[in-house]
């Protein structure tokens, strides 16, 4: 048996985390009255048994080794705000298990966030707790919790299926992991104020925040890149846009497959005929929200928009018109899987070869769009067009036209259920508005024909 020798008193963020002591009776009797649910278990419920446990059985626990328990102070006031702690500690393995809780008055404010990486920063650290792993696990419906994980730098490793039980049944959880390498390279935050262990490491000061858009593809979650994920899970803001707040958009659900934080922001999706008013409110009002994250204290704010956020994306307006409300916030992309690179694997058709061309049309811009089409047939290698749903009987005859009709592919609903890949020349009836179409390239030659 390994014991937690020395109990930090840690300052970092908003908090400062110090051992419980007889001066918190009469504040935890109050709690505990109102029905406060914030505090560890097997709390005595007041009294004699209240003041016995903070003069000595919370101090019991880390001598003993089996676990933690640490007061969340508010930094600027030194109100008692909730609590943070260590258990099902592991010493061969050298992990456990942290835990953690707010005061519902204080809820709201980051000091969760501040708490555990605080806590998770001196328990990895060898002078500190000496620890090479900190676990949390959560209840898959406690999405305020996700967030606090995702934010304190934890990664998400898994699902625990039907790992305890509730009062409804079986309940799965959510399996967070922090390791010491993780830890390489942030900046510290605060000063140890006793003990003689190292402040807990968190992440550098937000600074004037970035707005990152994020490519989640097409539609099927298992299309976002790694790195997509990552910054979707580390960000402190992650914004989805919609068609009207209460209808989950595409973006919405790959976003949901990785992280629970998923804010909805209205956009004019469906609207046509250039900047409408609708189009131009909404830009303004998700704008608005960016900025605002920012000043509630965001370092990174994510907008996942489907396909690519630099090919025909939302994105790029979001991003001009916070540049114009809040100079000098950054501005930042991670690439995605776009629809014509999804339908070209599902389909088996090859985009390009040697020295061909590509050229993507949108096909909602009216017969000038159509003519644009009509002459790229003629005149290019492989076309790809987009949106062409409302416009696909005049596709079809462009194709026919162009002598182009054979080998040309569309798709609807990529990776989504209902799911539509045929060749074009079965178009028929209505196609969703977000369709795509590939025309290759008239390949001769055999092998290698279009090398130069």
């Amino acid at each position: 048996m390994t014991t937690f020798d020395a109990v930090p008193v840690l300052e970092g963020g908003r908090v400062r985390l110090r051992p419980y002591g007889p001066d918190d009776a009469d504040v935890l009797t109050e709690a505990m009255a109102a029905g406060e649910d914030f505090l560890p278990p097997n709390v005595p419920p007041g009294g004699d048994g209240l003041a016995w446990w903070l003069a000595e059985g919370v101090h019991d626990i880390p001598r003993s080794g089996w676990g933690l328990h640490l007061v969340v102070a508010d930094r600027e006031t030194g109100a008692l705000s909730g609590t943070v702690g260590l258990f099902r500690v592991d010493w061969p393995a050298r992990s456990a298990e942290a835990g953690y809780g707010i005061r519902p008055a204080a809820r709201g404010r980051g000091l969760a966030t501040d708490a555990l990486r605080a806590l998770a920063g001196w328990a990895l650290d060898a002078g500190g707790g000496g620890l090479n792993r900190v676990e949390l696990r959560i209840d898959v419906a406690n999405r305020a919790s996700v967030r606090v994980a995702e934010k304190a730098g934890f990664r998400h490793e898994g699902v625990l299926r039907a790992v305890e039980t509730g009062p409804g049944g079986p309940v799965d959880q959510h399996v967070f992991g922090l390791i010491a390498a993780d830890l390489e390279g942030a900046v510290l935050e605060g000063t140890v104020l006793e003990g003689t262990v190292l402040e807990g490491t968190g992440r550098s000061a937000p600074g004037p925040g970035t707005l990152i858009g994020v490519g989640v593809g097409p539609g099927d979650p298992e299309l976002v890149t790694a790195k997509g994920v990552r910054v979707l899970r580390e960000s402190d803001v992650v914004l989805v846009p919609v068609m009207a707040l209460d209808e989950a958009g595409r973006a919405e659900s790959v976003v949901r497959a990785y992280t629970g934080k998923a804010e909805r922001v209205v956009f004019a999706l469906n609207d046509r005929g250039g900047v409408t008013e609708r189009r131009a409110a909404a830009w303004d009002a998700a704008a608005e929200r960016v900025v605002r994250a920012f000043e509630e204290g965001a370092a990174t704010v994510a907008f996942a928009t489907i396909g690519d956020p630099n090919v025909y994306s939302t994105f790029t307006y979001l991003a001009q018109t916070v540049r114009r409300l809040r100079p000098g916030t950054g501005i930042a992309t991670v690439p995605g899987i776009t629809a014509m690179q999804d339908l070209a694997a599902r389909s088996g058709t090859v985009l390009a070869e040697g020295a061909e061309s590509i050229g993507l049309l949108p096909l909602a811009g009216g017969p000038d769009a159509l003519r644009a089409f009509r002459a790229a047939l003629e005149t290019g290698d492989t076309v790809v067009a987009y949106k062409f749903g409302a416009v696909a009987e005049q596709v079809v005859e462009a194709l026919k036209d162009a002598g182009r009709l054979d080998g040309a592919r569309y798709g609807a609903r990529l990776g989504l259920p209902g799911e539509e890949i045929g060749p074009a020349r079965e178009l028929s009836g209505p196609v969703p508005y977000l369709s795509t179409l590939i025309v290759p390239g008239r390949r001769e030659g055999g092998r290698g024909g279009r090398l130069r």
